[in-house]
């Protein structure tokens, strides 16, 4: 069973793994989340995700024009729904990387521009901003710079 949470109006939805444990009472969560996000293009967003991000298609599904796409983090995926609302809104998508400046200008070569400088909170996290082709908002997040 798979339980739907959606930022309405964000074009954002949240998809948890649960299952129900019936002897003991509780919910019995599986170790995966997808977080499906709206594009308008789902060829063009595939190229991003796998070609800029480097991110892989685990799944397709054109008759659906969905496809699952495999993140660095086990469990994390990200769901490609093409059809609906587009953008994120408010919610940002954290992407975690060793080293932001480095991870920043490897983007950048590859034509990602971001909303601004890296953002740092010192002794706590960098985080540097940019959106995919459909205007989704992404971030690097990462130590920052010693």
């Amino acid at each position: 069973m798979r339980r739907i949470i959606s930022l309405v109006g964000a074009g954002l939805a949240i998809v948890v793994g649960v299952g129900l444990n019936a002897q003991a009472g509780k919910i019995s969560y599986r170790p995966n989340v997808v977080v499906q996000i709206g594009v308008s293009d789902l060829d063009r967003s595939i190229r991003f995700y796998e070609q800029v991000l480097e991110f892989k298609v685990g799944e397709r599904r054109d008759d659906l024009e969905f496809a699952h796409v495999t993140t660095n983090v086990p469990g994390l995926e990200i769901g490609l729904n093409r059809g609906g609302a587009t953008g994120t809104g408010a919610a940002i998508l954290n992407i975690s990387v060793a080293d932001v400046a480095a991870a920043r200008r490897l983007l950048e070569a590859r034509g990602v521009i971001f909303t601004g400088p890296t953002q740092v909170i010192p002794g706590k996290v960098a985080l540097a901003g940019f959106a995919d082709p459909d205007g989704n908002r992404l971030r690097l997040a990462g130590p920052p710079p010693k």
